[in-house]
């Protein structure tokens, strides 16, 4: 039984995260969106919040070494394996040199910044609440680095596209929910 709401929930993970993907490409290209933005926003944001929920109950467990590993396995994991995954499969990548470069910053800063606040050996809720207002700057920065967007093109299609436009976020939402329980239940 066991074997079988493995494969369930692997299942629920593949096709969530799918959901996800192909929502947000759309949600890209109507608004004339860089694709990079939208991953390193919405997909990653929906692929990290399974692990923000089990580092969260371990922290709640009294188990707060679970939770830092698991952030600091997954930055790792996803460096190592996926992109070398990613890489092999693709063969050329020829990202944008702008993207890249500022966003490779944005990946070094707060990694930097947590070095930094761990050498007391400490982490304070200070230093947590400024590592939450680094993502919300790295946020600030996506969206008003983002200079493509014509606000006049976002009335338009949300005038014209009403049912598209609920049926685009009503896919995104299941592939949400499909990975906080694949993952849950993986």
């Amino acid at each position: 039984m066991d074997f079988v709401i493995f494969i369930l929930a692997m299942g629920a993970l593949i096709v969530g995260a799918d959901f996800i993907v192909n929502q947000s490409e759309r949600i890209a290209l109507r608004f004339n969106i860089p694709e990079f933005v939208i991953g390193a926003t919405i997909i990653a944001l929906g692929t990290s919040l399974p692990e923000m929920a089990a580092s969260v109950s371990a922290s709640i467990g009294g188990k707060p070494e679970i939770a830092l590993a698991n952030a600091i396995g997954s930055n790792i994991f996803n460096i190592t394996l996926v992109l070398g995954t990613i890489f092999i499969i693709t063969k050329n990548i020829n990202p944008n040199r702008d993207f890249f470069a500022k966003d490779t910053t944005w990946a070094l800063v707060p990694i930097m910044i947590f070095l930094l606040m761990s050498i007391d050996g400490t982490i304070s809720s200070f230093d947590a609440v400024l590592l939450l207002c680094l993502m919300g700057a790295y946020i600030l920065f996506l969206l008003n680095d983002c200079h493509n967007l014509d606000e006049n093109n976002i009335e338009e299609i949300k005038a014209e596209d009403g049912f598209k436009w609920s049926k685009i976020l009503l896919l995104l939402f299941i592939g949400f929910i499909f990975v906080v329980l694949g993952a849950h239940f993986a």
